[in-house]
């Protein structure tokens, strides 16, 4: 039992606190329309603050402030703390895009009445409401009852409330219990928006059907919608959304009601539900992460502002940097750290494992030098740093996708062509498109305009694409046309287009003395298996090759490759780090010893 000294001390509290909140009313986000104009949400009560006080549960437990403070999203309580319930209220966006495993439960109870929350079709700018027996259960009416049906409320009112806290412990409690309605695979949706609504119980005090679509409520004298329904985005879980109702009737002339003193009292606690599985119509594109690099810089559009825009999160976590080209830890730097290989002593270039180039065993090729590193780089870029999203050619940083056409379905990154989805991880039920995680198409998700759906995969493919298989080193474009897979591709330097893939240029090797000489060289691989004296080609162009007294080596059976090359950049080693080497130079004399086994460390 709550002392009336404790009482009567929280209750002060209240009173400070809804000042708190009057001060605040200057930057209210929704009024009620003309002629009040009355700030939304305005304080709670201090008849209703006794209610739970006297049950022992903290001062705001049954306020909204109260619910964003404790509710707790994915077990973890305080994700939501920065909502505030006057400057974050919004009554948009009303209609909704249901995501596949929507889901519904009721948070906050400020009252005694038990209405349902139901869902109807709609559209943007509905101005009809559905008929009732077009507004479907989502969440039930009757707590009390034990679940699957309700909380097993043990309060016929005031349950749940914002957090569990209270020193009358299991005298006042309830379960969690969350509704699932896979509206999607609902033979009851037509394919569209949804919108969410208080369903009015007949013959109680609260008989009045209110909308999460602000324009299909009772209207003022103004012609303007009253404010019954608040909408609050959570922060934690962007794709989930707070709906609270104000639960008595509004009339002709006010938003209170016309019902003597039982009339709404604008705290908008009465009935607070959160659903998730949620987005606005522009809600759930891929996107691209301002100011982030690497596989950081794929995102998903969220709802902003009220559904009036969209903002751009992030959607895949910087994770331990590998071996694999990518910038895994999201630092701007392609490859960068130690211990990347599970070899020790090997290095890591081009996204693979190698063994470190040397001036005696394993040389590098002809006009590149090994540097500390164990990289074999051009002489002129061995020390100079390139800035962000620049490569280093021939001394000179350059941009690393200036004037680059990656393949189709590949972006430009850091000076590399990659798939959006490389090096992306995706729970089990959502798959990889453009870069984010996405609920399959289909059942859980609709494809863009110019998309559909392959069902199997549940992937959104470019229309006429979506069941066509193309022969290898092609790609599917619209209208369903397998064309050349490196048609208008322009790759990064040091790069070619090969069925359909920007791949290094391969060096040839030693080869038979003889042909080879002059042109570009990449800066990558290695002389012939055996022999003193074989020549070294150009990778262009004609000339004299070296010569020397031994057997050339042959391309038959080469060796492996020490393929380090590298230059320096502010991302580090990436594929487009491949260093072309445009000086004309010819390549003669280039000598080798027979190489001794590779012995990997």
């Amino acid at each position: 039992m709550v002392s009336p000294r404790r009482l009567a001390f929280a209750l002060r509290l209240c009173l400070l606190a809804s000042a708190a909140l009057l001060a605040a009313d200057a930057r209210a986000a929704v009024s009620q329309p003309p002629p009040g104009n009355e700030p939304m949400p305005v304080p709670t009560g201090m008849n209703e603050y006794s209610i739970w006080v006297a049950r022992g549960f903290p001062m705001d437990a049954g306020t909204l402030a109260g619910l964003f403070k404790y509710h707790a999203i994915n077990g973890v309580a305080g994700g939501d703390i920065t909502i505030d319930p006057v400057r974050d209220a919004h009554t948009t966006p009303g209609a909704f895009s249901p995501q596949c495993g929507l889901s519904g439960t009721i948070v906050l109870r400020g009252g005694g009445c038990k209405n349902a929350l139901g869902w109807y079709n709609t559209t943007e700018n509905a101005t009809t409401p559905p008929p009732a027996n077009q507004i479907y259960q989502l969440v039930p009416a009757n707590l009390m009852a034990a679940p699957p049906n309700g909380l097993m409320c043990m309060d016929g009112d005031f349950c749940p409330l914002a957090t569990r806290i209270t020193t009358q412990v299991g005298q006042h409690t309830w379960t969690d219990v969350d509704f699932a309605s896979n509206i999607r695979m609902d033979t009851r949706w037509t394919g569209g928006l949804i919108g969410l609504a208080m369903i009015g119980v007949p013959g109680s005090q609260c008989t009045q059907t209110k909308y999460s679509q602000a324009q299909l409520n009772d209207k003022s004298p103004s012609g303007m919608p009253w404010i019954a329904s608040l909408i609050y985005q959570s922060v934690a879980d962007p794709q989930s959304y707070y709906i609270a109702f104000e639960d008595l009737p509004t009339c002709a002339t006010s938003w209170k009601g016309c019902n003597g003193s039982t009339t709404n009292d604008g705290d908008f606690n009465d009935f607070v539900f959160y659903v998730t599985g949620l987005s606005c119509n522009l809600g759930g594109k891929p996107c691209t992460v301002a100011n982030q690099m690497g596989i950081c810089a794929n995102g998903v559009t969220e709802c902003a502002e009220g559904g009036t825009t969209t903002t751009c999160r992030q959607a895949v976590m910087p994770a331990a940097e590998k071996c694999n080209a990518v910038d895994d830890d999201c630092n701007g730097m392609v490859d960068d750290g130690d211990s990347l290989c599970p070899v020790a002593g090997d290095v890591c270039a081009e996204g693979k494992c190698v063994h470190p180039c040397d001036d005696s065993e394993f040389k590098c090729f002809v006009g590149l030098t090994c540097d500390t590193d164990g990289l074999c780089k051009d002489p002129r870029c061995i020390g100079k740093t390139c800035g962000a999203g620049q490569v280093c050619i021939a001394g000179t940083c350059v941009g690393g996708c200036d004037g680059v056409v990656c393949p189709h379905g590949e972006v430009c990154r850091l000076g590399n062509c990659v798939a959006p989805c490389e090096g992306v991880t995706c729970p089990a039920d959502r798959i990889c498109e453009g870069g984010a995680c996405q609920p399959k198409c289909g059942g859980c998700r609709s494809c863009a305009t110019g998309f559909s759906c392959n069902t199997t995969s549940g992937v959104c493919f470019e229309m006429g694409c979506e069941n066509k298989m193309c022969a290898a080193g092609q790609v599917c474009k619209p209208p369903g046309n397998c064309v050349d897979g490196c048609e208008g591709v322009t790759c990064p330097g040091g790069q070619e287009c090969k069925m359909g893939k920007c791949t290094q240029i391969p060096l040839p090797d030693g080869g038979t003395p003889g042909t080879g000489g002059t042109g570009i060289i990449i800066i990558t691989g290695r002389g012939g298996s055996t022999g003193t004296g074989g020549g070294v080609a150009g990778s262009v162009g004609t000339g004299t090759g070296g010569s020397g007294t031994g057997t050339g080596g042959t391309t038959g059976n080469p060796p492996p490759k020490i393929d380090t090359c590298k230059c320096e950049t502010a991302e580090g080693p990436g594929t487009a780090s491949v260093v072309l080497l445009l000086a004309t130079f010819a390549v003669a004399g280039a000598r080798r010893r027979r190489p001794s086994p590779v012995r990997r460390r």
